[in-house]
């Protein structure tokens, strides 16, 4: 991904943005303060002029002095999808999200340039068609990006790559995400993307920052009223935010278990402790594990079958948090490195992975194509149309008839294909010259039916090679000890070579080698090679090296094999290394090279066989089928009309390759992961004539 994306989380009271350029994350930074997080609030400036829209830090500088012209959560009217008064004015959630997404456009703009796209975080509750999600899209395209994408908060805390997190297809994660507004959803993984399935949500996070922030003014009253009272300077109360305070000593407590600590240079010193924490969270708290429980039982499966509870939001630094939805669930409880950033880095994470979104064009149900024909003698006079415009007709039916100079008539056929003749391009009784366009018709291709029935699933923990005539499946151990050669048709066992030497350990490679001959190259720890004909179980050659080998590599096209060894040369006071190169078909040494670095002087040469008929794409022998495969499912194609004409799942694999068999009777899907690899094979039955 080269084109810079911003990513923005609008949380309810807090928002964070990030650049995505390069496969690398780019804060952007709140101008004002340097923050990571920027207050989603907004303050209409007045007086001296138009109105202005001030929001993140500007609009929390301004906001005692228009204390009316302030709203602490620009979404707030996104959630309630209803417009909030700024004074005497009111603005809609598009017009304030808007001017908060402009401000960071900006920043984004100036540290880091120009911005290709804009992704938005929704909350989960922000269900598809919910009016809510348009009001976000339209305030983007206010913004100027009328292609913003939306992604769900939940499914953005997932796909975090801080979690560590792996969860198989099919499995559920319980998301808790502590923020202003705590919310409990459940995800399950569904075509490597998590999807939320059920939610609960209250504003627990704000109500607990209310009444630890009452607590915090109570017991500074004494000191704070009087500097109020007696006119003090405003910057005293703009700097002075109980909530913010608050919110930093809750993070405090999650890694001190004590703190007590001065507000501001100047104030008091105001004491909390996780006693007084916990006990002001344990309603939210419990709250929260019967929402856990609720959504897990909606769902219909039970605590068990969740595989992790996932912890984001600033809230999750609460330090009773983690133990008792542990407790509560039964289920382990991950909490990522900074956690109120999880759905920004994880939005980011669903932004690199979903960046291909060019989808072509289906082929067209039917196409136009011109008529002519090759009239004997050159020429001939039109005699009639045998089909009108606008009727169909069927394949090899007679459309017209000419007659040429020696008055004989001939009868002007479709050919193999049926069709709609749309426009008679020559009168009668005017010419019909050889080559040139009579008339013009539509094709409407039928699709041959094609029925794929698979046969058989073979793992082994090697790999499987197909022979390049196609005509052998060849199962390989992943040391090469041993080599397999299996029907296509049937799996069974052809033939078996296991060459092995007792006491000694073999390491051996399949390639292809003179005449198309499969064979088995070899060798063990001490420099001793052998060259095997697999098909006889006869060995063709051997020979040993000086020297131990390091690695080794086959050329087949030139039937060579070079062994390199670390240190096995003296240059000077210098240990070099030393590569042999070896015919395979006698045996002989052809040269000894000594230098750094060997492996990648030898052009041609290869630690696998490239005699492989897998690929990526393959067509069938007759050319009539097309098979590839993409996100873990094979397509069939009909080669002519592009019409998929059959699909299929495929197990999980790190790379999939496909291949017809050398009569086009069977397909073959190929794929390879960490324990190994698997093959499927199906039959191609042929349509009915």
């Amino acid at each position: 991904m080269t084109e810079p994306i911003l990513v923005v989380d609008m949380g309810s009271w807090a928002v964070s943005a990030a650049v995505a350029v390069q496969d690398q994350l780019h804060p952007v930074r709140e101008p004002l303060t340097g923050s990571l997080r920027w207050p989603g609030s907004a303050a209409l400036q007045t007086g001296g002029g138009r109105p202005r829209l001030l929001v993140g830090g500007a609009a929390e500088q301004a906001r005692d002095q228009q204390p009316r012209h302030y709203v602490d959560g620009v979404r707030r009217a996104v959630d309630a999808n209803a417009p909030l008064w700024l004074g005497d004015q009111l603005l809609n959630g598009a017009e304030l999200v808007s001017s908060v997404l402009d401000a960071i456009l900006e920043e984004a703009r100036r540290v880091y340039g120009p911005i290709a796209r804009v992704v938005v975080t929704a909350p989960t509750g922000y269900r598809t068609h919910d009016p809510r999600r348009e009001v976000i899209v339209s305030a983007a395209s206010v913004s100027g990006y009328p292609d913003v994408e939306l992604v769900c908060d939940a499914t953005a805390a997932v796909l975090d790559p801080m979690t560590l997190m792996e969860v198989p297809e099919g499995g559920y994660v319980l998301v808790c995400d502590l923020g202003a507004t705590w919310s409990a959803t459940l995800t399950q993984i569904q075509r490597g993307q998590p999807v939320p399935l059920s939610q609960e949500s209250s504003g627990s996070g704000r109500d607990l920052d209310v009444v630890l922030a009452a607590d915090l003014r109570a017991t500074l009253a004494d000191w704070v009223e009087p500097a109020f009272a007696a006119g003090g300077d405003t910057s005293v109360r703009a700097n002075f935010h109980a909530l913010d305070i608050v919110r930093q000593l809750k993070h405090r407590l999650s890694e001190v278990p004590e703190a007590s600590d001065h507000i501001e240079p100047g104030a008091p010193p105001y004491h909390m402790d996780r006693h007084l924490l916990d006990q002001l969270t344990e309603p939210a708290t419990r709250w929260l594990v019967a929402s856990c429980r609720a959504v897990v039982a909606r769902a219909g499966i039970v605590p068990s079958d969740v595989a992790a509870v996932l912890l984001v939001g600033g809230g999750s630094y609460l330090p009773n948090i983690g133990p008792a939805l542990h407790n509560g669930i039964g289920r382990p409880v991950t909490r990522p490195a900074e956690p109120e950033l999880a759905v920004l880095r994880g939005a980011a994470a669903w932004t690199r992975a979903r960046t291909g979104r060019a989808v072509p064009a289906d082929p067209p149900p039917w196409r136009v194509e011109p008529l002519s024909w090759t009239v004997p003698d050159g020429r001939g006079r039109l005699v009639r149309w045998l089909v009108k415009e606008g009727e169909g007709y069927g394949r090899g039916a007679a459309l017209a008839q000419v007659r040429t100079a020696d008055d004989r008539v001939f009868e002007l056929t479709a050919g193999r294909t049926g069709g709609i003749l749309l426009e008679q391009r020559i009168p009668i009784g005017n010419m019909v010259v050889s080559g040139t366009i009579a008339a013009h018709v539509r094709i409407e291709p039928t699709v041959e039916r094609f029925q794929l029935a698979k046969r058989h699933h073979m793992r082994v923990d090697g790999d499987w090679l197909l022979m390049p005539d196609r005509r052998m499946l060849v199962e390989c151990s992943r040391t090469g000890e041993y080599v397999k050669v299996r029907a296509i048709d049937s799996g069974a066992l052809v033939t078996e070579l296991r060459p092995g030497r007792a006491g000694r350990a073999l390491h051996g490679q399949v390639a292809l080698g003179p005449n198309h001959q499969l064979a088995l190259v070899t060798w063990d720890g001490d420099g001793h090679f052998a060259v095997w004909d697999v098909l006889s179980g006869r060995m063709t050659s051997s020979f040993s090296d000086a020297h131990k080998p390091d690695a080794v590599l086959v050329n087949e096209a030139e039937w060579r094999l070079v062994a390199t060894g670390e240190g096995a040369a003296s240059v000077g006071r210098y240990r070099r290394d030393v590569a042999t190169v070896w015919d395979l078909a006698t045996g002989a040494r052809l040269d000894r090279i000594v230098g750094e670095d060997l492996p990648r002087r030898f052009t041609g040469y290869s630690g696998t066989s490239r005699a492989d008929a897998f690929a990526a794409e393959t067509a069938s022998p007759d050319g009539r089928l097309k098979a590839a495969t993409s996100d873990g499912t094979l397509s069939v194609r009909d080669a002519e009309t592009e019409a998929e004409i059959f699909r299929a799942e495929l197990p999980p694999a790190r790379e999939v390759s496909t291949a017809f068999c050398h009569a086009g009777r069977h397909l073959l899907a190929r794929g390879t992961d960490a324990d190994g690899a698997w093959v499927d094979v199906w039959e191609v039955l042929q349509p009915a004539a």
